[in-house]
């Protein structure tokens, strides 16, 4: 047997052996299939039979918008059955349907490149969300803050334009036990439902022009792209207080075209913590410099001159330059974000900030 075909260790590893043996025994959609099977293990009693389940799942949750996949053959449902039942085991399995099956132009078009699960682990670790709080993302793609936040015990509701990653969250929220219904489909940039939070942790669009009609930005920035748009629509989701975390694309930290934005940034909220991330974190699908901004909405605008602000460099991304991941000897991804955290956590304390 070819390597290619031999299913590897990781949640993704298996899935995209599951999209081969989808694709070369019929002609169905792979993520349907996959999604119908993982919602049918996840939200219906393991032991019924798999079609029963698919079954079950369509009646109890429309919310989910389950495909019943009744062209797909039994063989080819216990199989896939038989290969996810192993990847269900990990918690980023279900991110990893998403970033696995979603098709890579589909994602460069949107400028949606998914969080790695260490990163969105780090993010919400910084921001430490307590039980009493609210957190929103409002580009929550497949829903993996949200899922965090939840873990933490905090409230979480998210909002995405692609149904397919709120089908994927809202399965994530019925999961945690957690409403499905506090994911809704929709521009994130734009309406009401989401609530006040107090705490946004987001990876927003990088790429693409929305309408910048109502944002203050627009006054700033010629053409923002949609991250800068996300960045004050963040800000304004926040009460005053809130805390922020936020994935940006590096010109919005260092180009000389994004000053404005910077001083209107600090205007209006403390920047705590800049944390560079290598350029393999989002490989394969774009090799883009990013950073983390950590940042707390002010009461009133008005910088500060006495502020102190952490930078940070992470050296280590977990990945090769192909986007293949590295793994540790003790099986543990190879990348240095808990040493930032053992860094930037005490500075962030110390500074109020959780």
């Amino acid at each position: 047997m070819s390597k290619r075909h031999r299913p590897g260790v990781s949640a993704a590893s298996v899935l995209r052996h599951v999209e081969e043996v989808v694709v070369a025994t019929s002609g169905e959609d792979a993520f349907e299939i996959v999604f119908a099977v993982a919602a049918a293990r996840i939200a219906v009693a393991r032991e019924m039979p798999l079609r029963r389940a698919i079954a079950e799942v369509v009646r109890r949750h429309p919310v989910l918008d389950v495909d019943p996949v009744a062209d797909a053959s039994d063989a080819l449902l216990a199989r896939v059955d038989e290969l996810l039942a192993r990847a269900l085991l990990e918690e980023s399995t279900l991110d990893a349907v998403f970033e696995s099956l979603v098709p890579r132009v589909a994602k460069s078009d949107k400028g949606q490149f998914f969080t790695p699960r260490h990163v969105v682990d780090f993010v919400v670790k910084m921001l430490a969300p307590t039980k009493r709080e609210s957190v929103v993302d409002p580009a929550c793609g497949s829903g993996a803050f949200l899922s965090l936040a939840r873990a933490a015990g905090a409230r979480a509701h998210g909002r995405d334009v692609d149904l397919r990653a709120v089908r994927v969250a809202r399965l994530l929220a019925l999961a945690a036990d957690a409403d499905p219904h506090s994911v809704q489909r929709g521009d994130g940039l734009r309406g009401d439902g989401l609530p006040v939070a107090d705490v946004v942790a987001t990876n927003p669009p990088f790429a693409g022009r929305a309408p910048a009609d109502g944002f203050d930005v627009a006054r700033l920035v010629r053409t923002p792209e949609r991250d800068v748009l996300f960045l004050e629509r963040a800000l304004g989701l926040l009460r005053p207080g809130g805390r922020l975390g936020i994935v940006l694309p590096y010109n919005k930290a260092s180009g000389a075209a994004f000053a404005a934005l910077r001083r209107w940034l600090v205007e209006r909220a403390r920047v705590l913590a800049i944390v560079g991330l290598p350029r393999e974190t989002f490989l394969p699908h774009t090799s883009q410099r990013t950073f983390v901004l950590f940042a707390q909405k002010r009461a009133r605008p008005g910088a500060q001159g006495d502020e102190r602000t952490m930078l940070v460099v992470s050296e280590r991304a977990g990945k090769d330059t192909g986007g293949e991941p590295i793994f540790r000897r003790d099986g543990d991804l190879d990348h240095d974000l808990d040493d930032v955290a053992a860094e930037l956590r005490p500075f962030l304390q110390a500074e109020g900030f959780t």
